[in-house]
C-alpha cells in the first residue's frame, strides 16, 4: 500500500469511485474540492492526520498501516497519544496539562480560523473532544458538555445548525468514526425525546454506512448503548420496542465479536440480560442458579459452543446463559488487572499505532547496518544532509527519503500495509489469505498466493518477503517442511531486506513489522537445539522490553511477538518472568479493550503454575485448572475460534479425569 503523493491520491480516488461517492462529500468540512482534486492527482502532499481523516470517511482504519512521519509532525502525534494514555489511566490533571500545551504550541484556535489549515482544524477537534472527555469524567454540567461536543463537531461536520430533520442531516454524508463518536456524545446530552430520535438516526446511519469490522465495533455498540439508556429513561412501553432493542444489542455484541474488541461489552451484556429477564420473567431465576459458580457449572463442556451463543438463532435461555458466562469471565480478568469494567473513555477512537519518526529511523537503521553517512548519501544527497537529517535540523524532500529508505532495506513508502500495492483487490485478497492461514485452510492459501503474486510486483523486496514467509508457514502446517528447512526459508525471507545476523544483534533497532514477523515465526517453531530460536528469542525480548515504554504504539505487534516470548520463557522454566510478561500483555490489551489472545494468556499462566506444582515450587495463584479451562472455553466461543476451543475442551476433559482419579 502506497500512501504518498501520486499513489496515495490514486488509492484514495479508487476507494471513492468504488463506492461512487462524490469528491465534495469526502472532503466536506476538511478542505475544498479544488484541494481534494490536487490531493487525488498527486499534486499536493498532506499530513498523516489529514490522510487518516480522508481515508476514515471511506471506511479505512489507520490501524492497518505502518506510518513514517517527519519529526515536527511526530512530536505533535506523540503529544496526542500521551494525552490519550493519561486519560486511559484516569490521570486527568496530567492529561489536561498536556492538552493545554497542545493547543498553545499549535496556536490551534488562531490557526483553525483559516479554512485551508486542515491540520489545525483536526487538531482543534481532537483538543475539544479530549476536553469534553475530561469534563465528563469530572461530572461537569451537561450543558457545558453538550456545547463542547457541538464546538468539536462544527470543526468538520457541516449543516449541524440547519433547521432540518435528522435524517436529512445524515443524508449524503460520509463521516469518520471520530465524527460519529462526537455525534453520539452530542446526542446523549439532548432532551430525552429528541435524543432518542437523534440516536435512532445515528444507529440507522451506521448500519447503512457499510463500515469495516473494526470501524463498526468502535461506534455501533456505543450508539446502541446510549440509545438504550435514553429509551429506558423515558420508559420502554411495549414488548415490540423491547424486542427491537434486544436485536440491536445482540447485533452490537456480534460486531464486537467480529473485531475482537470489548468497547461497551460489559454494559451491553448487562443490558441484554436485563431485557431477557423482562421478557422471560421468573425463568431467568433458574438460569441464574445454574450459572452461579463456574467451579460447579456443569454446562461448560465439549458441547458448549454448539449449545450456547449470543445470536438470536439460539433460545433465550442459551443467549442468557452465554451472556452471563462471558460477563463473569470478563469481571474476573478485569478484577485481576485492577481495571474498571465500564468503557468510561473513548481514547480507542484516536489511538494510532505503528507510527515512527523518519529522522530516527534513518539514524537507527544506518547504525544497525554499520553504514557510513558517506555510503548512505552516495548519489542521493550530501553527507552533510544526512548529518542534518539525523539531528532533525532539516526536513528533507520526500523523494530523497524514499531513496534513503530503499538503500536501508526499507520500503520507500511513508505508509504501508503488509503488501505494497495500490490495487484494492490485491489488498482484499491478502486479508483473505491471512484468514485462511489462521484457520489452517492450506489449499486456499496456496491458491491465493498464486493469484496475489500476479497482482503485485514481486520485484519489490517487501512483497517478496511477506509472500515467502507466509508460503513457508503454510507449507509447515502441511508438513511439507521440517523445522530446519522451515527456519531456513524464513531466514531467506528476512534477508530480502535485512541480514539475519544484524536482525538478531544487540543495540538500538528499527525493524519493520514484516521483519519482526519473520523472527517471531522462527521463535514459534520452538525447535529444540536450534541456535536461531534462542537468538530470535533474545533479540525480540530486547526490542519488546524497549517498546514497553510506549506500548500503545506497538500494541498489535507487541501482542503478536511477546506472547510467544512469554510462552517460550515458561518452556525454559522461567515461570516468574513468563507470568510478568503475560500480565503486561493482558493489562495493555484490556485497557485498550482488546481480547485477541486473552484465553492463551490465561492458559499459559495456568500452565506455569501447574509446572511449579509439579516441581514443588510455591504456586502464584492457585487457580483451579478446571475453572480456568472453562474460562478459556468461554472466551474462545466469543472469538468463534474452533481450533482453540477444541484445544481447551481436551484439556478440560483431561483435567476432570485427573481430578476424579
Amino acid at each position: 500500500m502506497v500512501y504518498d503523493s501520486y499513489e496515495f491520491g490514486k488509492y484514495l480516488m479508487q476507494l471513492r469511485r468504488k463506492d461512487n461517492i462524490p469528491m465534495s462529500v469526502i472532503c466536506d468540512g476538511i478542505c475544498n474540492v479544488s484541494t481534494m482534486s490536487r490531493i487525488e492527482n498527486g499534486e499536493k502532499d498532506v499530513s498523516k492526520i489529514v490522510q487518516d481523516r480522508l481515508l476514515g470517511r471511506l471506511g479505512v482504519a489507520p490501524e492497518n498501516f505502518e506510518n513514517m512521519i517527519f519529526s515536527d509532525e511526530y512530536e505533535r502525534w506523540e503529544l496526542r497519544q500521551n494525552i490519550i494514555s493519561l486519560i486511559q489511566r484516569e490521570e486527568m490533571d496530567e492529561a489536561e496539562q498536556l492538552l493545554e500545551q497542545l493547543e498553545r504550541s499549535g496556536r490551534l484556535f488562531e490557526r483553525s480560523k483559516s479554512s485551508e489549515d486542515s491540520d489545525a482544524i483536526l487538531e482543534l477537534q481532537f483538543y475539544l473532544s479530549m476536553k469534553a472527555q475530561i469534563s465528563c469524567y469530572r461530572h461537569e454540567d451537561e450543558k457545558k458538555l453538550r456545547k463542547l461536543y457541538e464546538d468539536a463537531l462544527r470543526q468538520t461536520v457541516t449543516g449541524l445548525e440547519a433547521k432540518q430533520g435528522y435524517r436529512d442531516f445524515f443524508a449524503n454524508k460520509r463521516l469518520s468514526v471520530e465524527e460519529i463518536n462526537l455525534l453520539i456524545e452530542y446526542g446523549r446530552y439532548m432532551p430525552e425525546a429528541r435524543g432518542i430520535t437523534f440516536m435512532r438516526c445515528i444507529v440507522e446511519y451506521i448500519e447503512n454506512l457499510s463500515l469495516k469490522k473494526l470501524a463498526m465495533a468502535k461506534v455501533y455498540p456505543k450508539a446502541v448503548y446510549y440509545l438504550y439508556l435514553l429509551e429506558e429513561r423515558k420508559g420502554i412501553s411495549n414488548d415490540k420496542k423491547t424486542r427491537k432493542l434486544l436485536q440491536l444489542v445482540t447485533d452490537a455484541i456480534e460486531y464486537l465479536r467480529d473485531s475482537l474488541r470489548l468497547f461497551y461489552l460489559c454494559e451491553l451484556l448487562d443490558i441484554k440480560m436485563q431485557i431477557i429477564k423482562k421478557l422471560e420473567g421468573t425463568n431467568t431465576d433458574r438460569w441464574d442458579l445454574m450459572t452461579e459458580s463456574l467451579d460447579n457449572d456443569s454446562l461448560i463442556d465439549e458441547s458448549y459452543m454448539k449449545n450456547y451463543g449470543n445470536t438470536m438463532e439460539y433460545s433465550p435461555e442459551a443467549q442468557y446463559i452465554w451472556c452471563r458466562h462471558i460477563r463473569a469471565v470478563l469481571h474476573d480478568i478485569y478484577e485481576r488487572c485492577m481495571i474498571r469494567e465500564d468503557t468510561f473513555e473513548y481514547g480507542y477512537i484516536y489511538v494510532d499505532v505503528e507510527v515512527y519518526c523518519i529522522e530516527d529511523v534513518i539514524r537507527i537503521r544506518r547504525n544497525m547496518l554499520n553504514m557510513s553517512m558517506a555510503k548512505l548519501s552516495e548519489k542521493i544527497c550530501s553527507e552533510r544532509t544526512i548529518s542534518r537529517i539525523e539531528k532533525k535540523a532539516v526536513k528533507p524532500q520526500r523523494a530523497i527519503v524514499h531513496r534513503l529508505f530503499e538503500r536501508l532495506g526499507l520500503s520507500g513508502e511513508f505508509s504501508r500495509t503488509e503488501i505494497i500495492s495500490s490495487d484494492i483487490e490485491a489488498q482484499e485478497l491478502f486479508l483473505k489469505l491471512k484468514n485462511h492461514l489462521n484457520c489452517g485452510e492450506c489449499e486456499k492459501v496456496d491458491e491465493l498466493i498464486d493469484i496475489i503474486k500476479n497482482k503485485i510486483s514481486m520485484d519489490i523486496p517487501q512483497n517478496k518477503q511477506v509472500i515467502m514467509r507466509l508460503d513457508a508457514c503454510n507449507k509447515r502446517i502441511q508438513r511439507k517442511l521440517d523445522d530446519a528447512l522451515y527456519i531456513q526459508n524464513i531466514k531467506d525471507a528476512l534477508e530480502c531486506t535485512l541480514p539475519y545476523d544484524i536482525a538478531v544483534s544487540e543495540g538500538e533497532k528499527y525493524l519493520s513489522n514484516e521483519e519482526m514477523s519473520c523472527m517471531n515465526n522462527i521463535l514459534v517453531s520452538k525447535s529444540e537445539n536450534c541456535v536461531e530460536v534462542n537468538q530470535c528469542f533474545e533479540a525480540l525480548l530486547r526490542i519488546n522490553n524497549e517498546r514497553e515504554k510506549n506500548i500503545n504504539n506497538y500494541l498489535s505487534m507487541y501482542e503478536f511477538t511477546m506472547q510467544v516470548i512469554a510462552s517460550y520463557m515458561g518452556d525454559c522454566g522461567k515461570y516468574d518472568e513468563s507470568d510478568e510478561k503475560e500480565f503486561t500483555i493482558l493489562y495493555s490489551m484490556l485497557i485498550n479493550r482488546r481480547i485477541n489472545i486473552t484465553a492463551m494468556i490465561l492458559y499459559c499462566m495456568l500452565w506455569n503454575d501447574q509446572q511449579r506444582k509439579k516441581k514443588k515450587i510455591a504456586m502464584h495463584r492457585g487457580i483451579a485448572g478446571i475453572t480456568e479451562y472453562k474460562r478459556c472455553i468461554i472466551l474462545t466461543t466469543f472469538k468463534r475460534n474452533v481450533g482453540r476451543y477444541n484445544f481447551f475442551c481436551n484439556h478440560l476433559v483431561n483435567e476432570k479425569s485427573r481430578t476424579i482419579n
